[in-house]
């Protein structure tokens, strides 16, 4: 009796480790609907109809949804886990709770928009939306569930120097936390054009007759990203591939440039909240603090002109002139960006007069001097 082995291209051949883990292990693929994530998902369910991956282990996955998710890439999102479903999967959301969401911490609590040049330090708000959510998950899965995520080597030099020194000196922000033995990136040596190549049906005939009704969702997800290639690389490197960024709707650590495209009469309207970022990055419209000597002695304000100024929150009026312009936003886009549960408790947070940590609303009345001279610059 001759055997029938599966043909695999060496290209996505899964490693030793990676083949081990989904065999021996019970683990959890982190998915959040984007092109990496999506790919781990799909490459699994790949493996799992050939009989790589054994046909009694459990397959789960928990996915991220910080309840402003793009509605096309949701839609995929969707289909996607019902089509997994169908084959066996365990599939969890979870979410961000009421008071660690993007737009309710802006405009409820004042908390600034991240800037895109700040990366260096843990972005706020995906620590609220995403990091402590999906570690209140973990708490609940158990200590020897290994973790995947579909975090890769090659997205960008920063990323990649943050992968290398510690799994993720921004601690979590690309998507793998710090190394442990309970946490594995199946993917992380994928180049993006592989990526791209698995999602386009480019992988080989028989592995696309494996997962047929899987490759329209595929193809859907590459034509959200707007994915280019510059053809073949140079002395068989491989080719340039761009793509579209996306976040939260309205993500201010993106800029508009790089997410928002398309003849969508919708884009008109999105790229306002982009305009209003630029608008709250203004020091002119946050709290400030004016330290003496004696008083920051041993704490590291920071050091904007002599040392002494410290600039915070957003002051609660210019909170409430710009969420009615990003209320007009939703309005006019027809897209949730609020609920009337984060309208009710923006508006509690402003009739508590709520602040960020250390803040009150008395620091509303300091005025640093010479103004002018931060009214522009970012924070």
């Amino acid at each position: 009796m001759t055997l029938s082995l599966p043909i695999v291209p060496v290209r996505f051949c899964p490693q030793k480790d990676t083949l081990a883990i989904l065999n021996s292990k019970e683990w959890i693929a982190s998915y959040s609907g984007g092109k990496d994530s999506t790919s781990v998902v799909t490459w699994i369910e790949w493996l799992r109809r050939i009989g790589m991956v054994k046909a009694t282990v459990k397959p789960r996955l928990v996915m991220s949804d910080t309840e402003v998710e793009y509605p096309f890439l949701q839609d995929i999102s969707e289909r996607m886990i019902t089509a997994l479903k169908g084959h066996g999967w365990h599939c969890e959301i979870v979410s961000p709770r009421i008071h660690e969401k993007l737009y309710n911490r802006i405009f409820g609590i004042g908390n600034v928009p991240v800037h895109p040049g700040n990366r260096k330090t843990m972005r706020w708000c995906t620590r609220s939306t995403k990091i402590d959510p999906m570690n209140r998950f973990a708490k609940t899965i158990g200590a020897e569930v290994i973790q995947l995520s579909g975090v890769r080597y090659g997205e960008s030099a920063i990323r990649d120097g943050k992968l290398k020194v510690s799994g993720c000196a921004a601690g979590g922000e690309c998507g793998l936390p710090p190394p442990r033995d309970d946490v594995h990136g199946p993917i992380i040596n994928w180049k993006t054009c592989q990526v791209i190549e698995w999602l386009n049906g480019e992988a080989g005939e028989e592995v696309n007759a494996v997962i047929a009704d899987l490759l329209p969702l595929m193809a859907d997800l590459i034509g959200v990203y707007n994915v280019k290639s510059s053809g073949e690389g140079w002395f068989g490197t491989p080719p340039k591939v761009t793509a579209l960024r996306f976040g939260c709707i309205g993500c201010p650590a993106i800029t508009r440039s790089r997410v928002i495209a398309g003849k969508d009469k919708r884009w008109v309207h999105l790229r306002r909240i982009w305009a209003m970022w630029e608008q709250l990055y203004k020091r002119v419209n946050r709290c400030c603090w004016i330290k003496t000597d004696a008083e920051r002695r041993g704490k590291n304000w920071p050091d904007f002109q002599s040392g002494q100024i410290g600039f915070g929150p957003l002051k609660m009026a210019v909170r409430q002139q710009y969420f009615a312009e990003l209320l007009d936003i939703q309005q006019q886009a027809g897209i949730t960006l609020v609920t009337p549960e984060d309208i009710a408790f923006i508006h509690r947070c402003w009739a508590e007069k709520r602040y960020p940590r250390g803040w009150s609303e008395a620091d509303e009345l300091t005025m640093p001097p010479e103004e002018g001279l931060f009214a522009e610059a970012p924070g």
